[in-house]
């Protein structure tokens, strides 16, 4: 008989974009018969629930001290060791994000890893980058983040793109588990990073003159930044940091609206999130994600203040015209069962 099973390698579950996409993908190998190790290999750090009880490994090896040029392949075989001990010798392993995508791709063990963002876009060492992703069979959370990857490297190895999974059942379960205490509120769930363009959120709110209140949900290093501007332009008393949330899912079900105002996205899960949950979404139509995803009446041109904020005029007076279903092609099942036939492609 043929063993199923899969280690997914991450540097910690701490976070709710990556983070949520490897637990979420684990149930759904799980739901297809699939033995699951999760193996962290930056902290042992886990803030996220799931929806059952996840075997996970911590690879304790300290290893700041290596510069980052000789790092994945001083590490490559003893991190093989420990997958290979710990997670019963897996038929495959499918790494996420930069420190362990710097191991992994130096891994003799049948390995993918998972780009979650455009590449492109990144301020990373670009020959770096290429060293990295060429290594491997890599596996894009979108096909704008495919077709970056094509445009800029040229690798002998596959690329394929298989959209970020959404549990249904599992969000609207959440999503009850408490009721916010704020009400009528327009929403954004995103790390307070230059990427998610808060700046242009907030003064295109501001423009709006829309009374009802903006809840930000999220951490991140620009948000000082941001809790200033809100001071300058007068709306403390509507702008509400409410901090990063391990649960989003009810502030996202009992939100009038949901908005985005990204620069560029990976994939852009809390969209079909939303979606999931019957939430309107706008957004803006940023390379890789919400075009694939929204209509294109629920979408303005990046870096445009102005569009942005009569777009969200419009559906704050009107949420229900954005009201957009959540195509099938996103679902659980959907995904893992492609991720399945490439593996045994």
């Amino acid at each position: 008989m043929k063993k199923n099973n899969i280690a997914i390698v991450i540097p910690t579950l701490q976070g709710n974009g990556a983070e949520r996409v490897v637990l979420t993908l684990a149930e759904g190998f799980i739901q297809q018969g699939y033995t699951v190790n999760i193996v962290l290999t930056l902290k042992k750090s886990i803030e996220l629930k799931s929806s059952r009880q996840l075997k996970i490994h911590y690879f304790k090896k300290y290893y700041r001290w290596i510069p980052k040029i000789i790092r994945g392949i001083f590490l490559a075989p003893i991190l093989d060791k420990f997958i290979v001990n710990r997670c019963d010798n897996p038929n495959f392993v499918l790494s996420n994000l930069l420190p362990s995508d710097r191991m992994l791709c130096y891994s003799k063990l049948n390995t993918y890893l998972i780009i979650h963002n455009m590449i492109s876009k990144q301020n990373n060492n670009f020959a770096e980058m290429r060293s990295i992703y060429t290594k491997k069979p890599v596996i894009c959370v979108s096909q704008g983040v495919k077709t970056d990857f094509d445009r800029f490297f040229n690798s002998r190895f596959p690329s394929y793109y298989i959209y970020n999974p959404i549990d249904v059942d599992f969000v609207n379960q959440e999503s009850i588990e408490f009721k916010p205490k704020y009400h009528d509120y327009l929403v954004h769930v995103g790390k307070f990073k230059k990427q998610k363009r808060h700046d242009i959120l907030i003064k295109a709110y501001h423009q709006s003159g829309i009374e009802n209140p903006l809840i930000l949900i999220g951490k991140g290093h620009l948000k000082e930044k941001y809790k200033k501007l809100v001071n300058n332009l007068n709306l403390n008393e509507k702008v509400i940091f409410a901090g990063f949330q391990p649960n989003p899912y009810p502030f996202i079900k009992y939100a009038r609206l949901m908005v985005l105002s990204s620069d560029f996205e990976g994939f852009g899960m809390v969209i079909t999130e939303a979606l999931a949950l019957k939430t309107p979404v706008i957004s803006t139509d940023c390379p890789s994600g919400p075009s694939e995803i929204l209509p294109r009446d629920n979408l303005v041109p990046i870096n445009d203040i102005e569009k942005l904020a009569q777009l969200m005029q419009q559906a704050n007076n009107n949420p229900l015209i954005f009201s957009h279903p959540l195509n099938e092609k996103f679902y659980l099942n959907f995904t893992t069962k492609k991720y399945i036939d490439i593996i045994n492609g």
